[in-house]
C-alpha cells in the first residue's frame, strides 16, 4: 500500500463511518481489477492472495492481545461485507422482480 505522508485515520468520528471505501477506491489492486468492468475469479484469488501476505507479514509482529483484536475486528469487517452483499443483491432481486 503506498505511504501516507501523515497517518490517516481508518475513520470517521463524526459520522461513525469508516474510510476504508475511500482508500480502496484509490489502491491500484482495485483500480486494476476493476478497468474493464468485469472481476474475474482469477482477480479474487490474486487479490485473496495478497491479503494472505500481509497476514503472513503482520501477525508475528503483533502480540496476542494485538491479534485477538485484529482477528476479530477482521471477522467483522468480513460480516459487514457479506451484509452489503447480501443487502445490494436482494435490491438487484427486488428491482428484477419490478421489471417483469
Amino acid at each position: 500500500m503506498e505511504e501516507a505522508s501523515a497517518r490517516m485515520s481508518w475513520f470517521d468520528e463524526g459520522q461513525g463511518l469508516t474510510h476504508l471505501s475511500e482508500y480502496f477506491q484509490r489502491m491500484e489492486s482495485w483500480q486494476q481489477a476493476i478497468a474493464d468492468g468485469v472481476i474475474t475469479p482469477e482477480e479474487i484469488r490474486e487479490q485473496a492472495q495478497r491479503v494472505i501476505g500481509l497476514l503472513k507479514e503482520v501477525e508475528p509482529l503483533v502480540g496476542e492481545t494485538e491479534r485477538r483484536t485484529i482477528t476479530e475486528t477482521l471477522y467483522e469487517m468480513a460480516v459487514l461485507g457479506a451484509m452489503q452483499t447480501s443487502a445490494v443483491s436482494a435490491s438487484l432481486r427486488t428491482a428484477a422482480k419490478g421489471e417483469t
